[in-house]
């Protein structure tokens, strides 16, 4: 049987509440730390993540957070390749904003690592000159 430590408060030894750890598991499964939000309310820390990110423009990443690279398809049309495989397909939620209000974008989630973004301006034509950010929640594989 393992060991338990039972405790009230745990204070590092200058008296403050924050701990710094590398490693930071639920209490007996993966995906089981619940984290007080607004009001009485809880969520899950691990589904509440993001869990991959991306700003770039047609030819340039400027920044990104699990993404290995990005491929500019077709005129508005390009590919980000994830670094850590989502669980699925259909279980996750992608969000596209552009950097004026003259584009419409469209996800198409291609597999578990990759989806298709296509871009569009009000006139229904493929546009693509613009400054985008991609953020993507859901379960890693």
């Amino acid at each position: 049987m393992p060991s338990q430590i039972k405790v009230d408060e745990i204070k590092n030894v200058a008296g403050q509440y924050e701990i710094k750890t590398n490693t930071f598991k639920g209490q007996t499964t993966g995906g089981s730390i619940a984290v007080q939000g607004e009001g009485s309310a809880t969520t899950n820390l691990q589904q509440g993540l993001c869990k991959m990110w991306i700003n770039f423009d047609p030819d340039t990443i400027e920044d990104s957070f699990n993404v290995a690279s990005h491929t500019d398809v077709a005129t508005g049309q390009f590919r980000p390749i994830v670094t850590n495989a989502f669980s699925g397909t259909e279980n996750r939620a992608t969000v596209v904003a552009i950097q004026n209000n003259r584009s419409e974008p469209y996800v198409r989630h291609e597999s578990t690592t990759d989806c298709r973004i296509y871009i569009y301006d009000e006139a229904g034509g493929a546009h693509f000159d613009e400054q985008y950010y991609m953020i993507g929640t859901g379960v890693l594989a």
